[in-house]
């Protein structure tokens, strides 16, 4: 028969803690848990951990809610062989995040009465008046079928035009988009064989003209030059180029003077060094001295060709999260941003980071994408090849933004999800919702 322990005296456990009495297991301060790092100190260690790893340069990265910082994080390099440390304004390659600000153009138009996002595009360019789409066949001339219905407005801005890029796949469509030169000449164009690319934006729409159609319009979203052609309807319909249209009704409105096509003197020192992820680490592949964003006369791109800086895109951002208002101004009816968060179709991504819910120019946050740690629910927005991204929540009044400028092709995109979902957990973690 086992012997119980008889407990000790409780004078005697009095005693062993008294002051000057060794220190037992008895009387020691029971153990603390370490304080959890705040989400900017977390996000800060995320950030630059992925710069020593050589997996970015730098980033920047800002959450806000109500025009209130919430989060601001900046680490890393403008340019790594200099050590040049990322600056506050410098300037970011933006891509594809030129196509929420191309998609807020369209939408003033349509408030304008100027258009209808139910119009044919065939209306305002001809030269898309009469797409076909592919059938059949690998060799010129392809077997086409008429188009069930014309390409619209609207079709384009949710990428279910049946138009597509040039480095998005391998059919009969995407070859004879090689072949032909529908392309535009810049640092993700397709690293397959192909003919010189469009140098102007009514060049690139002429040859869109002579490509049939990846599937019919309205059947499912395919990313491609969809925003590009709705660039090209904002200058036929206004009688403006397009950088001016938007210097004038979105970048003065919003107080964006460092966000341009064109990089001049007087921005370049700010502009950082664009990489590329590779075996042998990060290679610059756009330097600022030489960078295409050098040419006045580059194509105009209104799906991907903007630079910009984290404060520029925070007016941009943070006027989609207040509905359209900005710094007490209306810049946007609130009815057109409700209709660019309104999810009409699926992307459809073979990945689970890319398929989501998608509205106008945005990608649309639901429970599934919040789930696996990417948008957050009700939130729209969009990323650039170049690793930006950003959302913005009106239901709550916030935005996220992350710049850096690093192409992460295959088999490097995971780098590219990596950011996103570091910028989507930190936002969760401090905004109120």
């Amino acid at each position: 028969m086992k012997r119980m322990k008889r407990a000790a005296p409780a004078g005697l456990l009095l005693w062993a803690c008294l002051p000057g009495a060794p220190i037992t297991p008895a009387c020691a301060e029971p153990a603390r848990e370490a304080p959890s790092p705040s989400p900017a100190k977390r996000l800060r260690a995320q950030l630059s951990a992925m710069v020593d790893a050589g997996e970015i340069p730098g980033a920047i990265a800002l959450v806000v809610q109500h025009g209130r910082p919430l989060l601001s994080v900046r680490v890393g390099y403008g340019d790594v062989a200099t050590r040049t440390p990322m600056a506050e304004d410098a300037i970011f390659r933006l891509y594809s995040m030129t196509k929420p600000v191309t998609t807020v153009a369209v939408m003033m138009l349509a408030e304008d009465g100027r258009l209808s996002l139910g119009d044919p595009v065939g209306r305002y360019l001809p030269e898309l008046a009469g797409l076909r789409v592919y059938g059949a066949g690998t060799q010129e001339p392809l077997t086409t079928v008429p188009a069930a219905r014309p390409v619209t407005i609207e079709d384009l801005l949710l990428h279910r035009s049946g138009i597509t890029y040039e480095f998005m796949g391998n059919t009969p469509v995407h070859q004879f988009y090689r072949r032909h030169g529908i392309s535009r000449a810049t640092a993700v164009a397709s690293t397959r064989a192909q003919a010189a690319p469009a140098r102007t934006l009514d060049e690139l729409v002429a040859r869109l003209g002579t490509a049939p159609l990846l599937h019919q319009p309205g059947e499912r979203f395919s990313y491609g030059f969809s925003t590009t052609v709705l660039g090209a309807v904002i200058e036929r319909v206004s009688g403006e180029k397009l950088d001016r249209f938007l210097k004038r009704r979105v970048f003065g409105p919003l107080d964006m003077p460092d966000t341009a096509f064109v990089v001049d003197d007087r921005h370049l020192p700010r502009l950082v060094t664009n990489y590329a992820a590779s075996d042998g680490g990060l290679r610059a592949v756009d330097e600022p001295a030489t960078s295409e964003y050098r040419d006045p006369g580059r194509l105009l791109d209104g799906g991907g060709a903007l630079t910009g800086t984290m404060r520029d895109y925070l007016h941009f951002a943070e006027m989609l999260a207040q509905r359209g208002k900005w710094k007490g101004r209306r810049i946007l009816a609130a009815k057109s941003v409700d209709a660019m968060f309104t999810p009409r179709l699926r992307t459809g991504a073979a990945t689970p980071e890319d398929d989501s819910p998608f509205g106008y120019g945005l990608a649309i946050g639901d429970a599934g994408t919040e789930a696996i740690g990417m948008i957050p629910r009700g939130a729209g927005g969009w990323s650039g090849s170049a690793g930006t991204y950003f959302f913005a929540d009106p239901a709550h009044g916030a935005a996220a933004i992350l710049m850096t400028n690093v192409l992460s092709p295959p088999p490097y995109t995971a780098r590219a999800y990596r950011l996103r979902a570091l910028l989507d957990q930190a936002a969760l973690a401090v905004i109120e919702r």
